[in-house]
């Protein structure tokens, strides 16, 4: 009787390649970079032993580029290059390059950004906010792993990173009922985008809790731009309606927000106490400084990297999002006490 051959394993192309196991399994899962030298050395061995990775492996050793696509919006934003420079940073040290593509909120442009990163060959795909049908991106991640921020997609070799952005909204809101605030305007993100209106939800469900009904006059649309931000401060101004707070969607809503009050008279806080939402760096030496809710930024672009590489090298999903933190500065004060 035939004996059977003996199936070759990991120590068997170490040994003909003249490498470590780790290496030969680093270079299998392609989680750190291995030269060239090395990894031509196991190539060689595994085709000579016969070895079999394990399935997900033979298919990297085919279609591994060692590159991560993102899609962003705008990359100058402050939101966006800070994510983007944590996350390069991280796939460099693992041994990946980025490779970046831009949509700037429109859905054609999203969607042509995104067939060129798959033509680019990439591992995995990042999409950071935008305007992408959800169809759209299921259809991506039938063929690519994909991360999501700022939608709400799940599925197979997908899967989205969301804060919790109703409770930011509830957060920043309640912070100026408990200032006493009762007539708080509310400017609005991008009407397209998840988080703009996850945030809304946050603001009216406070209001709701204290008894004070959702003014609509007091709620603006914008765009989370800060142009849209103060004309949108400039139309409540202007309204004549009386408010004492507002909740600005983002830091750049706020800023403009700010701005517009300064042009048209108002003092914050004295007047009118803003509240924004990110915590940009520039947000602390913004004149107020600004009290906003801290979006975990850095963390965001380092969990997202890490995230589509656990789905690219292990096929599964590993992560979790950091919390949201108030952020108290100058820019809200209590109405208590004042005529």
């Amino acid at each position: 009787m035939k004996k059977k051959k003996k199936s070759a394993t990991v120590y068997d192309v170490a040994r003909l390649a003249g490498v470590s196991p780790s290496t030969v399994s680093r270079f299998l899962n392609r989680t750190t970079y291995v030269s060239d030298s090395k990894s031509q050395r196991i190539e060689d061995a595994v085709k000579k032993t016969g070895y079999k990775p394990a399935f997900h492996m033979q298919q990297d050793l085919s279609r591994r580029s060692m590159t991560i696509g993102v899609l962003v919006q705008h990359p100058d934003s402050p939101y966006t290059a800070t994510i983007l420079n944590d996350m390069e940073k991280t796939l460099i040290s693992k041994g990946y390059s980025l490779v970046m593509a831009s949509g700037h909120w429109q859905n054609k442009l999203e969607t042509h950004a995104l067939e060129y990163l798959i033509k680019s060959n990439v591992d995995g795909i990042i999409i950071i906010t935008g305007n992408l049908k959800k169809e759209c991106i299921l259809s991506t991640a039938k063929s690519i792993p994909v991360i999501t921020v700022g939608y709400d997609v799940q599925g197979e070799n997908i899967c989205s990173l969301n804060l919790d952005n109703v409770m930011g909204g509830y957060i920043a809101t309640l912070h100026l009922l408990q200032q006493g605030h009762k007539n708080i305007a509310h400017i609005k993100g991008l009407s397209s985008q998840p988080d703009a209106g996850a945030r809304f939800k946050g603001y009216k469900k406070a209001l709701e809790e204290a008894n004070i009904p959702v003014n609509p006059k007091l709620v603006k649309q914008g765009d989370f731009g800060m142009e849209l931000g103060y004309n949108a401060t400039k139309e409540l101004i202007d309204s004549n309606i009386y408010f004492s707070a507002i909740f600005a969607a983002n830091d750049l809503t706020a800023y403009g927000a700010i701005k517009a009050l300064h042009d048209n008279g108002l003092k914050v806080p004295q007047d009118v106490s803003v509240v924004g939402f990110d915590d940009l760096s520039t947000s602390k030496y913004f004149t107020p400084a600004l009290t906003t809710l801290r979006q975990p930024i850095e963390e965001i672009g380092t969990v997202c990297a890490n995230s589509i590489l656990s789905l690219v090298v292990k096929g599964q999903f590993e992560a979790r999002m950091p919390p949201i933190d108030l952020i108290v500065r100058q820019s809200t004060s209590s109405i208590f006490g004042k005529n």
